[in-house]
């Protein structure tokens, strides 16, 4: 899917021949030829890629025989960071493996702390204070939480990263309401978003 710069329309698009496999990613600008009216029945074609000003890398250390980093999104400015204060419990190896895949893409680092009503966010934040890092602290029945959040990413491309059940969904929800992504509660067994 491309959305146009110049008008209002999201269309589907094929990679050229001439590019490789894995060559566009996620938040790449590209150069299109063939129809651009966005009809359904029709195809565009991306025939190169801009420049990139972030790239973030994902490691391949976790696929078998597979050695390296795939790029997997491009021109972002900010990487939200997501986590759930309990259930499930917050994970700081994952927060600091995102800080470091964020500041080497030179995408801006924001912590958001969720589920504030069932944890005290203070020795979490504590820990982080040091790297001087924007940390909102959420809570779904106080919207203004919700609002800090917004405010800290209007206008700006963010990637929203976070373990399964933290409540990315439900941020997402929230600040776009038209998104309308699918919510459940927490797996008792898994202990993790359904």
């Amino acid at each position: 899917r491309v959305r146009l710069d110049d008008r209002p329309i999201t269309l589907s698009a094929v990679r050229a021949k001439e590019l490789k496999r894995g060559s566009v990613i996620m938040g790449d600008r590209v150069r299109l030829t063939g129809d651009l009216t966005g009809r359904t029945d029709t195809l565009a074609r991306i025939v190169a890629v801009d420049d990139r000003s972030t790239v973030l890398r994902r490691s391949l250390e976790d696929v078998a025989d597979t050695r390296g980093e795939k790029a997997i999104v491009a021109n972002a400015d900010v990487m939200c960071i997501v986590v759930a204060l309990a259930d499930p419990p917050a994970r700081t190896g994952m927060i600091d493996r995102c800080l470091v895949a964020a500041y080497e893409a030179g995408l801006e680092p924001i912590l958001c702390l969720t589920k504030s009503d069932l944890a005290d966010p203070e020795e979490l934040l504590a820990a982080y204070e040091p790297f001087g890092l924007s940390c909102v602290v959420t809570r779904f029945d106080e919207p203004a939480s919700i609002e800090e959040l917004r405010r800290l990413l209007q206008g700006r491309f963010t990637v929203l990263v976070g373990h399964s059940g933290v409540g990315k969904s439900t941020l997402i929800n929230r600040l776009l309401p038209h998104a309308d992504l699918r919510t459940q509660e927490i797996s008792e067994y898994h202990r993790t978003g359904v």
